[in-house]
């Protein structure tokens, strides 16, 4: 009876075991492709690894049906279409191994699980999840992700990039040609930017590494950090801090409270405004630059501090001049640089201004 006891665990392990094996199948099977083809996966639910090797078929194990579910899972092929797809509802630890020749189009949609691509393909992505996090090494194509709200990682994209999440983290190393990212609230991270970019978050930091065709940023709430930017800059954010590293162009930045450090090479005749509610502006601009600099105190309390303005605004350059305007209760200081065929404004409404030397 005492060795009975102690087994008893041992007999439920394994009679738990071979019960979920007994009521679950697994599929195994493959197609011929050609370049061309397109490999179409719908799943109601269930995780999707896919791997590239050099054959040209598509090969896969699905694993965990529930053999209630068996009438629900298909693996056909037509024309230059395969298609897997798979309606059950019992099968909770169902998922899908496959393999693919890298020059494959993929369009692959899950109700709630996660997607995985190991390695580089050539053909065109397009991946939508009800909830599930999307990982993929290097795309040679366009590329398009959804996912209701889970995290999206992504490495080089040699084409345009379109990628929304309703509430995950986006990372992406770099991106050739154009770049569209929405997410409902998580942090955002780019590398490189070859084309020009929309980036929208409802409240996550964004930070991009060099851009290279103008961007466009906006965050409710988060910081945001370019490294480097040519062209037409856009940025805002609801109350962070912004940092514009190596930009050259034109720039336009606000935020409700945090502080704004810009370096900025402005181009001839261009025109860039920068605004904070009660945060710090640096700007960093060269001694060679051709730029009328305009800086806008908005709070009357600098009329009151109007014998010293200094205190307010610091320059390393020589030659500001002030201007105070009691009706408006304004503060106004100018500085121009060589033949000032540019412009940039800075407005503060309680903050402060630094202009330094570049």
């Amino acid at each position: 009876m005492k060795n009975l006891k102690t087994n008893l665990p041992v007999f439920l392990i394994l009679f738990i075991f071979f019960s979920i094996n007994l009521f679950a199948e697994d599929f195994e099977g493959g197609k011929k492709v050609t370049r061309g083809d397109k490999l179409k996966v719908s799943s109601t639910n269930g995780n999707i690894v896919v791997s590239v090797w050099e054959k040209d078929e598509v090969f896969i194990k699905a694993k965990n049906i529930d053999v209630d579910d068996v009438k629900d899972f298909s693996f056909k092929q037509n024309g230059n279409v395969v298609a897997i797809e798979f309606k059950g509802q019992d099968s909770e630890n169902f998922n899908m191994e496959v393999s693919v020749p890298a020059y494959l189009i993929l369009d692959f949609s899950t109700g709630g699980g996660n997607v995985s691509i190991k390695n580089k393909v050539n053909g065109p992505v397009e991946i939508s999840t009800g909830g599930g996090n999307v990982s993929l090494s290097d795309v040679g194509n366009i590329l398009s992700i959804s996912t209701g709200g889970g995290n999206i990682t992504v490495g080089n994209i040699s084409d345009k990039v379109e990628i929304s999440t309703g509430g995950g983290e986006v990372k992406v190393t770099s991106a050739l040609k154009n770049l569209e990212v929405l997410t409902g609230g998580g942090n955002i991270t780019i590398g490189t930017i070859g084309g020009k970019a929309e980036i929208i978050t409802g409240g996550g930091n964004i930070s991009v590494g060099n851009v290279s065709s103008g961007i466009e940023i906006s965050t409710g709430g988060g910081n945001i950090k370019i490294d480097g930017a040519n062209g037409s800059i856009e940025v805002s954010t609801g109350g962070g801090n912004i940092s514009l590293k190596n930009v050259k162009g034109s720039v336009e930045a606000s935020t409700g409270s945090g502080n704004i450090e810009l370096q900025l090479d402005p181009i001839a005749g261009s025109f860039s405004e920068i605004s904070t509610g009660n945060g710090v502006i640096t700007l960093y601009v060269s001694e060679k630059a051709n730029v009328l600099i305009n800086a806008n105190f908005l709070a009357g309390k600098y009329i009151d501090a109007g014998k010293n303005p200094q205190v307010h605004l610091k320059s390393d350059f020589d030659g500001v001049t002030y201007d105070l305007n009691d009706s408006k209760r304004e503060m106004n200081a100018t500085l121009k640089l060589n033949n000032g065929s540019s412009t940039i404004e800075l407005n503060v409404t309680s903050g402060e201004i630094f202009i330094k030397k570049k």
